[in-house]
């Protein structure tokens, strides 16, 4: 994690980075390498005098390559819209256009099996900037409707997911 906060990561290549030493955490080379090669991580510090037992365990250079990877694709822009409804009965909703993936959550706001009642939220999410057409339904009431997607943070709609 020190390694990582520090901001001693650099990508030097599409799977390669430049981890720099930190002679507090037992470094003894200013700088090392870690590939990603065929799936799995290899580093620098492995041709090392404590190579053996660093190639057995993840490598505390490998561990900070894995948290600027996932920091970095998380802080990456993705484009979206939110539309929450609240409908008594079915509910539907259809993205006509190709290239975006919809996130939905359902909550039952009540338990009559005659007249159910749900709070439906859907997350619409593209790579791209673009306005989607959506048809929905909601209970009795049926239309389609056209979204604009807003620039937000990966991060933001991960959280969503859970």
């Amino acid at each position: 994690m020190r390694r990582f906060e520090n901001g001693s990561v650099r990508q030097v290549a599409e799977n390669a980075w430049v981890v720099r030493g930190d002679p507090r955490l037992g470094d003894r080379y200013p700088n090392y390498v870690v590939r990603l090669r065929d799936g799995r991580y290899q580093c620098s510090c492995f041709e090392t005098g404590w190579g053996l037992r660093r190639r057995g365990e993840v490598c505390t250079h490998i561990a900070a390559v894995i948290l600027h990877r996932e920091y970095s694709r998380l802080m990456q822009p993705i484009y979206a819209a939110v539309i929450s409804m609240e409908c008594e009965g079915d509910y539907y909703i259809e993205v006509l256009d190709k290239g975006v993936k919809a996130i939905r959550r359902v909550r039952a706001l009540s338990s009559d099996l005659t007249k159910p009642r749900y709070r439906v939220t859907y997350v619409i999410t593209s790579n791209e900037p673009r306005t989607v057409r959506i048809r929905y339904a909601c209970g009795d009431e049926t239309g389609e409707t056209e979204v604009a997607l807003s620039k937000v943070m990966r991060f933001v709609i991960e959280l969503m997911k859970d």
